[in-house]
């Protein structure tokens, strides 16, 4: 039987019954990326290798682009090829660990978020060499002139917020928040999202390779990477790019940039069509002029990330980024600056206005920031959102800068997505060499904003100035789309389209299920007023590339999720997970699983499962990561506990864990000792008692319970405090395994109370609950509140 290994300090180190060794089973990755037009076609191939004399297996969390559509996953073993088919998630991992227990050799590809994902690979030979083919079609983007193709190489590592969920196979009580492998209650996959990563100044072998070819039909100029050295080859009006020697180490992001000779970016239309329906895919820049004497007074607020990832260069740059916003706001803007870690800090009270007194006032604030600590965003956010206005008649601009290092992120869409007033726009910069940029993407596209990322290193001034050309003056705003034709209208994503800033494009992708051709209008309001109209005719003929289906499938996919950023619902998952079948799209509910037909391991044997370990982030601090106060500092400074004794418990917990010891006597953990003294000096004093209000809470039914598990369940939503007057149904749909609910769905129809605040106490709670199933199971579970 497989046996997990578990981490010693540095998280690498394996102990097999002959044999301890550091594990490295990856070996190399290589990925060759074909361009064309606004299009790519990546191939990433994963070659794992089992070091041990023991059979192998391997489980990697990497990262690929945030909207790229992955449609493939194949195995080679020697010369046979596996091909994955995609399932149900549920399905797919059932399927997996079934072929790892009968020795037959599997694959398994999972999503985690919409940038993160997981490779499990079982039953490796010892010595054996496997590779791993994944393909996915993506969509280049456009700004200042440039396109921009980009390919991550490593998940940094992600600070985890929340009460710990209990593991029910010993493990204890998980401590939070904190950078680790822990789940929790606000992020439940906490386990999935943070590979081991190597001590400092330890390299693995694993080392990538990256080819890139464009074709772009017109002459490609001022190719250029800031993140890597390269190497060019022109031949006609093609290129190929790949990384220069010595610049391998798989560390950062590559972001690879260059324009094309002409005016054939302004427009670019694309079809495809086959038994689904007629596809499109729309890259429109609106060739419109601005006036400079046009712009706005804007009421500016700044959020930046002082966390101990932060720590070091990436402060640094965001320091020097702010410097510059500070001095390029115009003079009737006024501003303020607000700071996140473990808690908020502010420069004012309220807006000051751009006076040369407290511009050098920001500036020495600005030079004083300090990183450390924990990247509770979500108190960031908060303060920003409800930070005071002086002038309603100012357009509220907020400017965010992280690294975007959490992994609760679904939790800060959604405090966006309720709370941003109308009218009001949040700007996002990515800072570093690896950001998270589904969160920085994200958070834009429902802020109605821009995102930008910038490394650590990258000159700031053409930034910031193309970042006001851009907010100072939108080209067209208030931007209808629509169909004039027979039969059906298309379905188009975005469904709501954004305001188009200079140089930015607005990207459609749409699906007219009948193949019927017509005409498709967009209108919006210029600068000054004007009205602007642009129409394309659309023939769907057989053919076409047929990256523009699998990308309106992703953009379909995205825009469900965007729309359960509260939790997921019973229709969301449904349309989500039919989407992604049709498509043949990996997903967060849906996995790719190739199986061996033969028996190629002992499955009585021992057998060892490694975690792969992965490189730290190029620039970013071991120490603010995980050394010193800052660690310490996010786990005193948790935003919420039951009690004293559990948040004392909670702090010895975690120095043992510090320290590297165990306290055995748990029933200690409640008699006071030396460390209360942290508690007596008020370090826990954000912490607040639980609201006396009780309610009522019964549930109703459970199907897939039996009357003991029942009662514990009832026991355990007791605790829930439920607000006066709250009355009505909610069905939740529960998937449990290994004693774990893996997962809450809201039922929305057969749902009578709305409330989000209620769905989510009660969501949070039944996530924590400890069923004693082990088997995987649906559970539907009907509650009654009356007060």
């Amino acid at each position: 039987m497989p046996q997990t290994i578990k981490n010693q300090p540095s998280g690498l180190y394996i102990q097999t019954p002959d044999q301890q060794s550091i594990a490295f089973p990856l070996k190399h990755t290589n990925v060759s990326a074909k361009i064309a037009g606004n299009l790519s076609r990546v191939e990433v191939t994963q070659s794992f290798e089992n070091p041990f004399t023991t059979t192998l297996e391997a489980v990697y969390i990497f990262p690929l682009p945030d909207e790229a559509a992955v449609d493939e996953m194949l195995i080679r073993i020697g010369d046979r090829t596996l091909k994955g088919n995609i399932k149900k998630r549920e399905e797919a991992q059932q399927i997996y660990e079934q072929a790892k227990q009968e020795g037959r050799t599997a694959g398994l590809l999972e999503q985690e978020r919409d940038n993160i994902f997981t490779q499990s690979l079982a039953n490796i030979k010892p010595g054996e060499q496997i590779d791993v083919i994944i393909r996915y079609s993506d969509s280049l983007k456009f700004t200042g002139g440039n396109y921009e193709f980009v390919f991550p190489m490593v998940v940094g590592p992600r600070y985890i917020p929340g009460v710990g969920i209990e593991d029910p196979s010993g493990g204890g009580t998980a401590i939070a928040p904190m950078t680790q492998n822990q789940d929790t209650d606000l992020v439940p996959d906490a386990s999935r999202l943070n590979a081991p990563i190597l001590p400092e100044g330890m390299r693995s072998r694993h080392d990538i390779n990256i080819t890139v070819e464009i074709d772009a039909g017109v002459p490609i100029q001022k190719i250029n990477s800031p993140s890597h050295q390269l190497q060019i080859d022109h031949t006609g009006q093609n290129a190929r790019i790949t990384l220069a020697e010595g610049d391998t180490i798989p560390n950062k992001d590559l972001m690879l940039r260059y324009q094309v000779a002409g005016e054939q970016t302004q427009t670019t239309v694309l079809t495809q069509n086959d038994e689904r329906g007629g596809h499109f895919a729309v890259y429109l820049i609106p060739a419109i002029k601005y006036a400079v004497d046009q712009i706005v007074a804007k009421d500016v607020v700044f959020l930046i990330d002082t966390s101990g990832s932060q720590d070091g260069m990436p402060l640094m740059q965001c320091q020097e980024l702010m410097r510059q916003f500070i001095n390029g706001l115009n003079p009737d803007d006024t501003f303020s600056i607000i700071d996140f870690a473990n808690t908020t800090q502010q420069l004012s009270a309220l807006p000051l206005a751009n006076t040369p007194q407290n511009r050098a006032q920001a500036l020495q604030y600005i030079n004083h920031l300090n990183a450390d600590g924990g990247t509770e965003l979500l108190r960031g956010i908060q303060a920003v959102l409800n930070f005071p206005v002086a002038d309603v008649g100012r357009l509220r601009t907020v400017v965010l800068l992280t690294d975007g290092y959490i992994g609760n992120e679904n939790q800060i869409l959604a405090e966006v997505q309720q709370h941003l007033k109308p009218g009001n726009r949040l700007h996002s910069f990515g800072v570093g060499s690896s950001v998270n940029r589904f969160l920085i993407n994200r958070i834009a596209e429902l802020g109605r904003g821009i995102s930008r990322i910038i490394r650590h290193d990258e000159a700031v001034e053409p930034v910031v100035q193309q970042f006001f050309t851009q907010i100072n003056n939108p080209v067209l705003t208030n931007i209808q789309v629509s169909w004039q034709g027979k039969g059906e209208n298309p379905v188009i994503y975005p469904t709501l389209a954004p305001d188009l800033f200079a140089e930015q494009p607005l990207v459609l992708f749409g699906k007219k299920p009948d193949g019927n051709s017509g005409v498709l209008e967009i209108q919006g309001s210029a600068a000054g007023g004007t009205s602007y109209q642009q129409r394309f005719n659309l023939n769907f003929e057989s053919g076409g590339n047929p990256a523009v289906a699998q990308l309106w499938g992703r953009s379909r996919i995205k825009a469900l999720m965007n729309q359960m950023v509260q939790g997921d619902t019973k229709a969301g998952v449904e349309a989500v997970t039919e989407t992604a079948l049709t498509y043949q799209l990996l997903s967060q509910y849906t996995a790719f699983v190739a199986v061996s037909d033969d028996v190629r391991v002992n499955p009585s044997e021992a057998s060892v499962s490694v975690q792969v370990p992965v490189e730290m982030p190029e620039a970013v601090s071991y120490e603010g990561m995980y050394g010193g106060y800052g660690s310490l500092g996010s786990l005193l400074q948790a935003p919420s506990a039951p009690s004293a004794p559990a948040t004392r418990s909670m702090f010895r917990r975690g120095m043992e864990m510090m320290r590297g010891f165990k306290m055995n006597d748990s029933s200690a953990l409640s008699e006071p000792t030396e460390m209360d003294a942290f508690f007596e000096e008020g370090v826990f004093l954000e912490f607040e008692p639980p609201s006396p209000i009780l309610t009522s809470l019964e549930i109703v039914s459970a199907t897939g319970l039996d009357q003991e598990a029942i009662a514990f369940l009832t026991q355990h939503l007791q605790s829930i405090k439920i607000p006066t007057g709250i009355n009505g149904n909610l069905v939740f749909e529960l998937k449990i395994n290994k004693g774990r609910v893996k997962q809450v769905i809201l039922d929305e129809e057969k749902s009578t109370i709305q409330d989000a605040k209620i769905i989510e106490l009660i969501r949070r709670s039944l996530l924590t609950w400890k069923p004693v199933q082990t088997n995987p199971i649906t559970v539907v579970l009907t509650l009654k509140i009356d007060f």
